[in-house]
């Protein structure tokens, strides 16, 4: 009896905070939190530099940005901002608030780490989803964009994060390799009926010429096979600051501030705010909702395989 009394309080109380959570919600702002999903075809194209230094160039446009490092077992992250984190979300579900566990640089960027084996080893209940909510519901308010840095190919975990994301910006070069996996990236979403905004960003090119020609070859193929219209959201020059600005971990946007590097991202960021007003947001109440249907907390466990 003292068992089932102790259960019912509990699912008392959680149903109290996900009602506390639609309340927030719905006071938090009439233009909820915008979350982009951050992903590639496959590794070493720089997805994760491109994630803080675009959140970087964001902030410096006045905007609240949060990375969450969904990058499970491969901190990047917080490596490239020489900062290590004291929590992860996994804090949260054993009580820890959100907002205790939000890392802040000297940069005006906010990330959360996701926790070395979060998504492996965690199976969400829906009381666990009901807290999540409820801290999330308090948190939104703080940030224009969420950003998430998902796993490096084609994957279960990324696969669910694009789907729940409203944007998705697609990371690639010019290398062979990197645009046949993008395609590839891009065809399992199209199978899976999964259609975020695409915009795709090509990285370290050697020149404009290059990177438009190898959107305009990506763009054709998605076009006529996959019936999918990829926007180009911008391209970054290959830049030797890169490489200095990453072995120092510091962000390129401060170690070489005129560099070419650093204006690339601070006009794709530009880009975004353009197109960000034409792109309907469903906050991070939307975000949830979509994952937790996706049931990637929940049932049993999903292991990816990189592509």
């Amino acid at each position: 009896m003292l068992d089932q009394a102790s259960q019912l309080r509990t699912q008392m109380g959680m149903r109290s905070m996900a009602a506390e959570a639609d309340t927030a919600f719905a006071q938090s702002s009439a233009n909820p939190a915008k979350v982009v999903a951050v992903a590639s075809g496959k590794g070493g194209v720089g997805k994760s530099n491109f994630c803080v230094n675009f959140g970087i160039a964001l902030a410096q446009q006045g905007v609240r940005v949060l990375i969450l490092d969904a990058d499970v077992g491969f901190a990047n992250v917080e490596v490239l901002l020489n900062i290590s984190p004291s929590h992860s979300l996994l804090d949260v579900l054993e009580g820890r608030h959100l907002n205790d566990i939000v890392e802040y640089s000297p940069y005006g960027l906010a990330f959360i780490s996701g926790g070395n084996g979060l998504f492996d080893h965690l199976l969400m209940s829906s009381d666990d989803h009901a807290r999540l909510v409820w801290e999330l519901g308090k948190l939104s308010q703080m940030y224009d964009v969420v950003l998430l840095d998902c796993a490096a190919g084609v994957n279960e975990v990324s696969i669910r994060l694009v789907a729940a994301a409203d944007q998705l910006v697609l990371v690639t070069t010019p290398e062979p390799t990197a645009m046949a996996d993008a395609y590839a990236f891009m065809k399992l979403l199209t199978r899976r009926l999964i259609t975020p905004a695409p915009q795709v960003v090509v990285n370290r090119a050697q020149s404009f010429t290059e990177a438009k020609q190898s959107v305009d070859r990506l763009t054709r193929v998605t076009s006529r096979f996959l019936d999918v219209h990829l926007e180009t959201l911008g391209y970054i020059l290959e830049d030797p600051s890169v490489s200095q600005a990453v072995m120092r971990q510091v962000p390129v946007l401060h170690h070489a501030a005129n560099s070419k590097a650093a204006s690339c991202y601070r006009q794709i960021a530009s880009n975004f705010l353009r197109k960000d007003l034409q792109t309907p947001s469903l906050g991070m109440s939307g975000f949830f909702d979509r994952l937790l249907k996706s049931r990637l907390f929940g049932g049993g466990r999903d292991r990816g395989h990189g592509a």
